[in-house]
């Protein structure tokens, strides 16, 4: 992810874009919501921009790793948080959800990186079948 396209977004349409690509928990971690008064700030620091790209790039390994894309997936849908380490952690909400429980009961792991103008992330979900959720079974073979 660029992180100036980010930037340019924030730019141009401020809240509404925190709003509609990152959930609360994303924001107050990311320095862009107060926990005392749950007022986005104004002002961009160079920290949180970078903080923000990284998690749109989490983001969009996970939909491409869920094998859908955006399609029907809202952005809010897949949250990045911290543990309490610090490292990146997964949580799934709606359609992203409801996807992934397909596979059974999977563990996320996520890497965000940032190198210059850029944010990269790589998504592996674990998944251990489920009895609800057998994984399907090839029965035919074809050569």
């Amino acid at each position: 992810m660029y992180i100036p396209r980010i930037q340019a977004a924030l730019d141009r349409f401020g809240d509404r874009f925190l709003e509609k690509v990152y959930t609360p928990a994303e924001q107050r971690d990311c320095g862009q919501l107060n926990s005392q008064d749950s007022s986005i700030k104004g002002k961009m620091n160079r920290v949180s921009c970078n903080q923000l790209a990284g998690r749109w790039a989490a983001k969009e390994a996970v939909v491409k790793a869920l094998g859908t894309g955006w399609r029907g997936i809202r952005y809010a849908d897949v949250e990045v948080q911290r543990d309490e380490r610090g490292a990146p952690k997964l949580q799934l909400h709606g359609t992203a959800a409801a996807e992934a429980s397909v596979w059974g009961n999977c563990q996320w792991q996520l890497s965000l990186s940032h190198d210059g103008d850029y944010s990269t992330a790589t998504a592996i979900a674990l998944c251990t079948p489920s009895e609800n959720n057998p994984v399907p079974t090839n029965t035919e073979t074809k050569i």
